[in-house]
């Protein structure tokens, strides 16, 4: 296992706390040469470790701490940090201004926008300065994921930010060049207003996409399923839904917002809007759900841990964008030839709990009832849910996966991804469909086994 260093600046060679063998120092990289030893508990994390764990929505861009390390006479904290833009190798991603001539419109523009989402949750922090040096900022596929974060010593501006694009990334064109040169100028008056204008020109570019659905559910070793699912046979929309509440209420609060998501999605993709537009609506499709179960449970006068409800996830897909929202622990991974990346965050308390800076993901999961969740459709107000929407942008052939727990428990799709979701990147689905489900069966089995997947093939 290898980690990235924040903080301080460790040596050649150097072995850190006994374990953590120094591999690189450009980024600084150590190897884990004790992997199979439980991680030590410290004491609270570091200021600078904070901002990690509080961007944690936001994981897929920023690496989360692993642990941090008390090492004699250093001046700053040790943060190991996980899930950073280094291969399984310990080999930095290429950085955005590398890779940036080589890349074509859409993947730019995706990667831009990336880093235009993170503005203004990184100056919540105070660590939006990270983001103007794009030699910061490492890039795989379509993905952007920051190197480290660094703690702002004054509040940087989006004038900033395009000053950093304008120097730093070669051979700028139009359009995209007028709107970076507008940025630099200060001509923005905020991220929303620049991210609806890089998202305007990935609309501008041709459809030539492809895209293929399927979708199957299996009860597992339980006697009902109180899963469900949902999808547009061109790709247009996918629902997927895991009921809790035991048998008959779990599935009434499952098929009660597949059909009011379904319904609702149908109209939403059936016009042309502006992403923002499509955020709003799949916000208040997921919404609409929540009413109608609240309401139901209301009605048969359940309360409390007799409520019934359901977790989901849904998508849409207009162009190259890609439109996800989830409420639960169900889940959306992108698959690509590079690697697969989970893009929900659970709703669960060990997510809560490293989003407060609490704690660590390697320390929670000991943690009991760390798997709890934290929301569900029809057992939260209307007023405390909170719906998680984001946008991608889908540069070349991959594959959308949605699946509630009975498939990525124990992180199964991470661990088997390259043998039974890499070959349906271009693959048969419906074949491949069928090995996902005995896959789940052999490994899991324990509770419904459901999944939809989206075949995004560029023409």
């Amino acid at each position: 296992m290898y980690y990235l260093v924040a903080g301080y600046k460790p040596a050649g060679s150097e072995l850190l706390a006994g374990r953590y063998r120094v591999v690189s120092t450009a980024p600084a990289v150590v190897e884990d040469r004790a992997p199979h030893l439980p991680v030590e508990p410290g004491g609270p994390l570091p200021a600078a470790a904070r901002p990690y764990q509080r961007l944690n929505l936001f994981r897929w861009a920023v690496p989360e701490v692993h642990t941090c390390l008390t090492l004699p006479n250093a001046a700053e904290p040790c943060i190991l940090l996980e899930r950073g833009p280094i291969g399984e190798d310990g080999r930095p991603w290429t950085t955005l201004p590398m890779a940036w001539s080589a890349a074509g419109p859409l993947r730019q523009l995706g990667w831009l926008i990336q880093v235009v989402r993170l503005w203004d949750p990184c100056l919540q922090e105070g660590v939006a300065g990270s983001l103007l040096d794009p030699a910061n900022i490492g890039v795989l596929g379509w993905q952007a994921c920051l190197f480290q974060l660094h703690l702002d010593s004054a509040t940087p501006t989006l004038a900033e930010l395009g000053a950093a694009w304008l120097k730093c990334l070669p051979g700028l064109e139009p359009p995209l060049l007028e709107v970076v040169e507008a940025l630099a100028a200060g001509l923005y008056p905020g991220a929303g207003v620049l991210l609806d204008a890089l998202e305007s020109l990935v609309a501008c570019i041709p459809p030539s996409q492809r895209v293929k659905a399927h979708g199957d559910t299996h009860p597992g070793r339980r006697s009902n399923n109180e899963d469900c699912f949902a999808y547009e046979p061109g790709g247009g929309y996918a629902v997927v839904c895991d009921g809790m509440g035991g048998h008959d209420s779990g599935e009434v609060a499952s098929q009660m917002a597949l059909a009011s998501l379904r319904a609702d999605l149908a109209v939403l993709t059936a016009q042309p809007l502006a992403p923002a537009e499509v955020r709003r609506g799949l916000d208040t499709a997921v919404r609409r759900a929540n009413q109608q179960i609240l309401e139901e449970n209301r009605r048969q006068g359940r309360s409390q841990l007799r409520q019934m409800g359901t977790t989901v996830v849904a998508c849409c897909l207009t162009g190259a964008l890609l439109h996800v929202a989830h409420v639960g622990d169900s889940r959306i991974y992108l698959v690509d030839r590079h690697h697969c990346e989970q893009i929900t965050v659970d709703d669960d308390v060990a997510n809560l709990e490293v989003s407060l800076a609490r704690t660590t993901t390697s320390l929670v999961s000991r943690l009991s009832g760390s798997g709890n969740l934290t929301q569900a459709l029809g057992v939260v107000s209307m007023n405390a849910l909170q719906v998680t929407v984001q946008t991608f942008v889908l540069s070349e052939d991959c594959l959308v996966l949605l699946c509630t727990d009975g498939l990525c428990d124990g992180n199964l799709v991470e661990r088997s991804w390259r043998s039974s979701l890499l070959p349906l990147v271009c693959g048969d689905l419906p074949s491949g469909g069928r090995s996902l489900i005995d896959l789940a069966l052999r490994e899991l089995g324990h509770d419904n086994i459901t999944f939809v997947l989206l075949q995004y093939t560029v023409g």
